[in-house]
């Protein structure tokens, strides 16, 4: 028999799984995107060495279009890896979920367990910033 709290616990699994997942990818495509940043000053700085003075420096278009193709390529590949993990994610809750031999204890331990937290941020009086001050009193002239 399953119990509300192994299906519980697989589904913290899985969304933690998800997070690791998300941050992973993120953290790729920092560095991708640090590595065509530096492409493309290396590109500047070339070029402003090729500068003389009196000249405007213009941005060779080939090199300019590799290095968009490449951003926009690990664009893609980021967003296809982040779908992959969202649907893989998907894919573990549906399965959990449909294992669940009890949905109805499943749904009643869950609520059980929110209804607490739901009640106490409802019920939460709102907190002052700081206390009321009286106004100093100043000294008159004589």
């Amino acid at each position: 028999m399953s119990y509300p709290l192994d299906q519980i616990t697989a589904l913290a699994r899985a969304n933690g799984e998800l997070a690791l997942k998300f941050a992973e990818i993120a953290r790729a495509g920092g560095e991708e995107c640090a590595q065509i940043g530096s492409k493309a000053a290396a590109l500047f700085v070339d070029q402003l060495k090729e500068l003389k003075p009196g000249t405007v420096p213009s941005l060779k278009s080939e090199a300019v279009t590799s290095m968009f193709n490449e951003a926009e390529k690990s664009r893609e590949m980021a967003a296809t890896k982040f779908k992959a993990a969202i649907d893989e994610w998907q894919g573990s809750w549906k399965d959990l979920l449909s294992q669940a031999t009890n949905q109805q204890q499943l749904t009643d331990t869950l609520q059980a367990w929110f209804r607490p937290l739901a009640k106490t941020a409802a019920t939460e009086p709102a907190k002052p910033s700081e206390p009321a001050r009286s106004p100093a009193k100043v000294p008159q002239a004589a």
